[in-house]
């Protein structure tokens, strides 16, 4: 199967902030803060920085999505769990692997497009669990856990396009993966990553179209001081986030929401548009022209791009505030952004 122009870097040990998660702090259909400038450039980070909310569904030009030549394709995780399987592994449950080709409707993107020939990949489990072992005694333990469906697929080159998606869970019901690893019985590492929706994409030679209403959840303990959830949500029920990237520019439209046990990261729903014509135009990985609009319950924070790589930022209508080309890039880089989990440049 060719690499469509989805590929989502969900399971191997991406920082991936995840959708619509319980817990406490903030909630995913609230209002975020937006009321100063470090907001702003908070924002600014998570709607279109390089490890931010978007980019690890959207290649934006000239190499914004910095994990794209990495991304992995959910279903090979498991693929690869089960060739790894040690002497005293044993497995429960079933998982079922199965490819081919069928046709699809592609409902999100913009106009529909019905019967498209896809090939196409799909892995389901069902309650299934591996565990490994490792060490001279087998003190080492790995456990891995799976359940739900994921399936992902593309078209051959059409005269429209070249089409692409991913699907994950059924109905409310996410798919989840969990990965647990025991030393001497203690617990060293936890991640759980949840997956819920629908993401679709149209590569044509002028650019990418992209539609996507995700829901995406992870949960990371790390002996020695790691404990971080995250959530991010992609689209709501109305419509999906829609991106258009050509070239060295892109267009947004629509809802993400996120939420994680940061401090200062509490997050909410947060409406992004790009209303320039023509949008965000991007010199290397720094925006140098147009405008990106946050607005969130009744605040609202507006990025003027400039061609040397700097920034006005507008919070409310209010005066112009000036942004460097620096602050600029320390926010698309997401170092110090309160939402990072530690050790990592993402979220």
């Amino acid at each position: 199967m060719k690499n469509g122009a989805i590929g989502l870097a969900l399971l191997a040990g991406s920082t991936v902030l995840l959708a619509a998660c319980d817990g406490g702090g903030g909630g995913d259909g609230e209002p975020v803060p937006l009321a100063t400038k470090s907001d702003g450039l908070r924002e600014l980070g998570l709607s279109i920085g390089r490890y931010g909310a978007l980019s690890q569904y959207i290649d934006f030009p000239s190499g914004s999505s910095a994990r794209a030549s990495s991304k992995q394709r959910p279903g090979q995780r498991l693929l690869a769990k089960a060739a790894q399987l040690a002497d005293c592994g044993t497995i429960k449950g079933g998982a079922s692997d199965e490819e081919g080709s069928k046709d699809r409707d592609f409902k999100l993107l913009s106009p529909p497009v019905s019967g498209v020939r896809v090939q196409f990949q799909r892995q389901d489990t069902d309650g299934y669990q591996q565990q490994d072992c490792y060490g001279e005694g087998n003190e080492i333990v790995e456990l891995f856990q799976s359940d739900g469906a994921m399936e992902y697929g593309d078209s051959d080159e059409l005269e429209a396009g070249r089409y692409s998606y991913f699907t994950a869970g059924s109905g409310d019901e996410a798919a989840f993966t969990l990965n647990e690893t025991y030393d001497e019985g203690r617990l060293g590492l936890r991640q759980r990553l949840e997956y819920l929706g629908t993401a679709e994409s149209l590569e044509t030679g002028d650019g990418t179209v992209y539609a996507l209403r995700l829901r995406l959840r992870i949960e990371r303990f790390q002996e020695g001081g790691v404990d971080y959830k995250a959530s991010v949500g992609l689209g709501d029920s109305d419509a999906p986030l829609r991106a258009t990237v050509t070239g060295d520019s892109f267009e947004l439209d629509g809802h993400y929401s996120y939420r994680t046990n940061n401090a200062g990261c509490e997050g909410g729903k947060v409406r992004v548009s790009t209303p320039s014509p023509g949008g965000i135009t991007v010199s290397g990985t720094t925006p140098v022209g147009g405008e990106l609009r946050l607005q969130s319950g009744d605040s609202a924070a507006r990025f003027t791009f400039n061609n040397d790589g700097s920034a006005t930022l507008a919070i409310n209508g209010g005066t112009g505030i000036s942004v460097t080309a620096e602050e600029v890039e320390d926010a698309m880089a997401g170092e110090a952004s309160p939402c990072a989990e530690e050790g990592g440049g993402g979220f």
